[in-house]
C-alpha cells in the first residue's frame, strides 16, 4: 500500500461552497453547505460514493456538522448540523424528513459541532458562547471566551475544549473553565483529540499546533501559506490540515508528507473515515475523497479530470508572492528535484508565468495553473503592517466613527475577509453577504489582469449598493405570467402616487409615506393576457383524463366566461361557466391547472359573491387553498415547480378577495385558515419573485383587514410574527415595502404586537435594512418615520 493519497471519488450536487464534511462510517459521508442542504452520500462501488439523501431544514447557509454514535434508539445513529440560521438540527441520516430534534439555545451563527462518545453534543457560536447538550437538552453553556468560538472538541470525564477568534483555547470541566492555552496568533479553527499525546489546533495564523491536556504547545507545524480552517487525525497519529492555501497537507512526525492541491481557493474542511481515507469540503461547492488504498483509487480518467482542473486554474499573484518574470528559470527547472512536500515554484513558460508544486510521493512537479498578475493598480497597499491587493473605505452612514478599512487580498476567500472585517470591527454579522457581494463586485477581472474601474460601497458609497440583484426594480419591472413570460402583474397601491413634482425626492418619499401608514385601501393583482390563457388552456386539454376533458358545451361555456372576465361590470357572471371552472380546478392534474387558477384569481377579484355561492358552505378559503395545493406546502421538502406555480396564483386570489365587501364577510369566518396560509413553514418554502409579490400583497391586505374590520388580538399577533420571518429571508425592494408597510399598519394600533415585534428582534432587521436600502429614500422613510419609532426604540 502506497503512503501517499490519491482521490478516491468526487462528490457533486452542492450548489455552493462545502463548509463542513463528518463521516459516519466507510461508506457513508455527510457533506454541509451555503446551499442551506446537508447531504449524505454512499458509497456504490469501490470507488465511488453517490448521492443518498438531501435535508432541507436549515433556511440559511450550514456551516457545521457532526455524527452521533448509535444508540438502541437510534440504531443507524444521528447526525447534527448547524448554521446562521442560530438552530442545531438532529437527523436519522435514512430519513429525511423533519428533524428528530431541534436545539434551540445560540443567538447567532452556530459555527461549529462534535460529539462526545457519550453522545453529549457541543456547540460554538459567533454569540461567543459554546453549550454542552445532554439528550437533547441543554445542560449548560460555556462563557467566557471573548469573540466567536470557532472550534469544540469534547473529551472525556465531562471535560470540554473550545477554541475562539480571541486566539484562545480554553479547557472546561463540569461548564467550569479550568485551563486557558495561549500561543495561536490569530482565530483558532479547529481542534481534534491527538490519543496519547493531547489534541491539535489549527488557526488563522497559518500554523497547527500540538498540545498536551496540560498546557504545554510540543509542536508547531508550519507549511500552510494562509488561514488554517480544520484538522483531523488518522489512526496512524498523523495530521490532515487544510485552509486558505488551496491545500490539504499530510503531517507526520512534525514534517508536511504530503500536499493535496484543490481547484479551489478555499478548502474549509477535513474528515477521516475510519479506514484512514480523508474526505475534504471546498469553495468550488465539491467534496472530495482520497485514499492510500490502491483499489479505491479513482479511475484515470477522473484522476485527469482532477488534474486538468487544477493545472487550469488562474491563480493571483498575490498567492505565491511578487512576480519578476524577467528572472524566472524556464522550463528546464522542471527537470530538478523539489527541495521538499509541497514547494511551490514559478516557470516562465514561452511568456507565460507557471506554478508548480513538488509532490515527494510521485516525485513529480504537480501544475497548479497560470499566475496572474493585475493587483489592483499594481501595488500592494499597507493596512496595519501587513501589503494587501485592495484596501477598501467603508461607510456606513454614521459619521466619522462609521468610516472603516476593508483589507483584502485576491488569494482570500470573500466570505472569509467579509466574516473578519464584520468580527474586528463589531457589526452584525448579518451583513456577511453583502460585504461578500461588494468585494466581488469590486474586484471582478483583476485576478486576471484587468484592473476594477466601477468602485461601490456596500453600504452608502458611490454606485450604490444593491443586495442581491444588481438593478432590482421591485416587483413591477419584472414579473412574469407563468405561462406567457409576459404581461406582468402590477398591484396599484396609495404608495404609488407621487407627491406633487415641486417637492425633492426626499420629500416625495414622506409625503407618500405620510399617505401610506396605517394603509387603509387593498390592492389586486388583476392584470392578464386572456387570449394567451385561452391558448394555454387549449394546449393542456389534451393531457387530461378523458372525462375531465372539455368538449365543444365545455369550451363555449369557458369562453363565455372569458367574455365577462374581459368586461367584468358589463352583465352577470355565467353560471355554468364559474362551475365548471371550480369543478376544473380540482380535478385537472396539478400540473395543468395553473391557468385555471388565474382564471379563479379573477374571479375572486370581480365577482366574489357569486364565487362563494357556488362553492360549497361558502369556504373559499379553503376551496383556493386546496385547489392551489398551498396547504400541501408545509409536508414538502422542497416544492415542486408546479407547485411553486399554482401556490402563486393561489395567493393572488387570496389577495384579491379583499377588493370588495362580500369577499371580505366572506374571509370572516375563515381568519385562522387564512392565518395558517401565512405560516412561516408553508410560506418560506416558496422560493419565486412572483410568488413572494403575491405572499406580501395578501399580508398586506390582511393587515388592513384586521386593523379596519376584523380587529382580532391574537390574529394581529399571528400575522406580526409571519412579517417578521419574511422580512428576514426577503431582498427583493417591492416585497420587503409591501411587508413593512403591513407591519407598520399592525403596529399603528396594537402595543401587544410592538411587544412581539420588539421579542422578535424587529430593532437588528430594521438597522440591517437600513444599511442594505441607504439608498432608496422610500425604504428608509418607511422604516425611520414609523416603524422603526414604533418598535424599535
Amino acid at each position: 500500500m502506497p503512503d501517499y493519497y490519491k482521490l478516491e471519488a468526487t462528490l457533486e450536487g452542492h450548489e455552493q461552497d462545502v463548509r463542513a464534511v463528518a463521516v459516519l462510517s466507510n461508506d457513508l459521508v455527510l457533506t454541509a453547505a451555503r446551499d442551506k442542504t446537508v447531504r449524505s452520500w454512499q458509497r456504490t462501488g469501490v470507488n465511488r460514493f453517490s448521492p443518498h439523501n438531501v435535508f432541507y431544514g436549515h433556511d440559511q447557509s450550514v456551516n457545521a456538522i457532526a455524527a452521533i454514535p448509535a444508540t438502541d434508539a437510534h440504531p443507524t445513529g444521528l447526525f447534527a448540523s448547524g448554521g446562521f440560521d442560530k438552530l442545531i438540527h438532529i437527523y436519522e441520516p435514512f430519513t429525511p424528513s423533519a428533524p428528530v430534534y431541534t436545539l434551540v439555545g445560540h443567538t447567532e451563527n452556530v459555527c461549529a459541532l462534535a460529539v462526545a462518545e457519550n453522545g453529549d453534543i457541543v456547540s460554538g457560536s459567533w454569540d461567543k458562547t459554546a453549550i454542552v447538550w445532554k439528550n437533547f437538552q441543554q445542560a449548560y453553556t460555556l462563557t467566557g471566551h471573548t469573540l466567536n468560538v470557532w472550534a469544540v472538541l469534547p473529551l472525556d470525564d465531562d471535560r470540554v475544549l473550545t477554541g475562539s477568534a480571541d486566539k484562545t483555547i480554553r479547557l472546561w470541566k463540569h461548564g467550569k473553565e479550568i485551563k486557558k492555552f495561549e500561543g495561536h496568533t490569530d482565530a483558532v479553527r479547529d481542534l481534534a483529540v491527538l490519543p496519547g499525546v493531547g489534541f491539535v489546533s489549527c488557526a488563522n495564523d497559518a500554523s497547527v499546533r500540538v498540545w498536551s491536556l496540560d498546557g504545554q504547545c510540543l509542536q508547531e507545524l508550519y507549511g500552510h501559506t494562509a488561514y488554517v480552517y480544520s484538522v483531523a487525525v488518522l489512526s496512524t497519529g498523523e495530521i490532515v490540515s487544510c485552509g486558505e492555501d488551496r491545500t490539504a497537507r499530510v503531517w507526520k512526525d512534525g514534517e508536511c508528507i504530503q500536499t493535496l492541491q484543490q481547484p479551489c481557493i478555499s478548502v474549509w474542511s477535513v474528515a477521516a473515515l475510519p479506514n484512514d481515507d480523508i474526505v475534504v469540503g471546498g469553495s468550488d461547492a465539491v467534496a472530495r475523497v482520497y485514499t492510500r488504498d490502491l483499489e479505491r483509487s479513482a479511475d484515470p480518467e477522473d484522476i485527469k479530470l482532477l488534474d486538468d482542473l487544477l493545472a487550469n486554474q488562474a491563480i493571483p499573484a498575490a498567492q505565491v508572492g511578487d512576480v519578476d518574470k524577467n528572472s524566472l528559470p524556464g522550463p528546464e527547472a522542471l527537470d530538478q528535484p523539489g527541495s521538499k512536500e509541497g514547494q511551490v515554484i514559478m516557470v516562465n513558460i514561452n511568456g507565460a508565468i507557471e506554478a508548480y508544486q513538488w509532490e515527494s510521493a510521485n516525485r513529480t512537479w504537480q501544475k497548479l495553473g497560470t499566475v496572474v498578475g493585475g493587483v489592483g493598480s499594481g501595488q500592494k497597499q499597507m493596512y496595519q503592517g501587513q501589503e494587501y491587493d485592495f484596501v477598501f473605505d467603508v461607510d456606513i452612514g454614521s459619521g466619522p466613527s462609521g468610516q472603516f478599512k476593508l483589507p483584502y487580498n485576491l488569494n482570500q476567500n470573500p466570505y472569509d475577509a467579509a466574516q473578519k472585517f464584520l468580527l474586528d470591527n463589531e457589526l452584525s454579522p448579518m451583513y456577511v453577504d453583502q460585504i461578500v457581494d461588494f468585494i466581488t463586485k469590486n474586484t471582478q477581472g483583476v485576478s486576471i489582469g484587468q484592473p476594477s474601474t466601477q468602485y461601490q460601497d456596500p453600504f452608502t458609497g458611490g454606485s450604490r449598493y444593491t443586495p442581491s440583484q444588481g438593478s432590482a426594480t421591485g416587483a413591477s419591472s419584472g414579473f412574469m405570467d407563468p405561462y406567457t413570460g409576459s404581461g406582468g402583474y402590477h398591484g396599484t397601491s396609495s404608495s404609488s402616487q407621487h407627491a406633487p413634482a415641486s417637492l425633492t425626492p426626499t420629500q416625495k418619499a414622506r409625503a407618500d409615506i405620510r399617505k401610506v401608514l396605517p394603509l387603509i385601501n387593498y390592492l389586486s393583482l388583476k392584470q392578464a393576457n386572456l387570449d394567451a390563457l385561452h391558448g394555454k388552456l387549449k394546449s393542456l386539454n389534451g393531457e387530461q383524463a378523458a372525462e375531465n376533458q372539455f368538449g365543444d358545451a365545455e369550451w363555449l361555456m369557458i369562453q363565455r366566461l372569458m367574455d365577462y372576465l374581459r368586461e367584468p361590470h358589463s352583465d352577470d357572471i355565467p353560471e355554468e361557466g364559474l362551475e365548471l371552472l371550480l369543478k376544473s380546478c380540482q380535478a385537472w392534474t396539478p400540473e395543468t391547472r395553473f391557468p385555471l387558477l388565474d382564471l379563479l384569481r379573477l374571479v375572486a377579484l370581480y365577482a366574489p359573491e357569486p364565487l362563494m355561492s357556488a362553492i360549497p358552505n361558502g369556504r373559499v378559503i379553503d376551496f383556493v387553498t386546496i385547489s392551489s395545493c398551498i396547504i400541501d406546502a408545509a409536508s414538502q421538502f422542497q416544492i415542486s415547480k408546479a407547485m411553486e406555480t399554482n401556490g402563486m396564483l393561489g395567493y393572488r386570489a387570496l389577495a384579491n378577495l379583499f377588493n370588495h365587501e362580500i369577499g371580505r364577510k366572506g374571509i370572516g369566518p375563515q381568519l385562522p385558515q387564512l392565518l395558517s396560509a401565512l405560516q412561516t413553514d408553508i410560506v418560506l418554502k416558496y422560493k419565486g419573485k412572483s410568488t413572494k409579490l403575491a405572499i406580501s400583497t395578501l399580508t398586506l391586505n390582511l393587515a388592513v383587514y384586521l386593523t379596519t374590520v376584523a380587529r382580532d388580538e391574537d390574529s394581529e399577533i399571528s400575522l406580526t410574527g409571519s412579517i417578521l420571518e419574511l422580512i428576514k429571508q426577503e431582498t427583493d425592494e417591492e416585497n420587503l415595502y409591501r411587508l413593512l408597510t403591513a407591519l407598520g399598519t399592525v403596529l399603528t394600533y396594537s402595543e401587544p404586537c410592538i411587544e412581539m415585534a420588539n421579542l422578535l428582534e424587529i430593532k437588528m432587521q430594521l438597522n440591517r435594512l437600513q444599511h442594505q436600502t441607504a439608498d432608496r429614500e422610500r425604504m428608509q422613510a418607511i422604516i425611520r418615520k414609523y416603524i422603526k419609532k414604533k418598535a424599535g426604540h
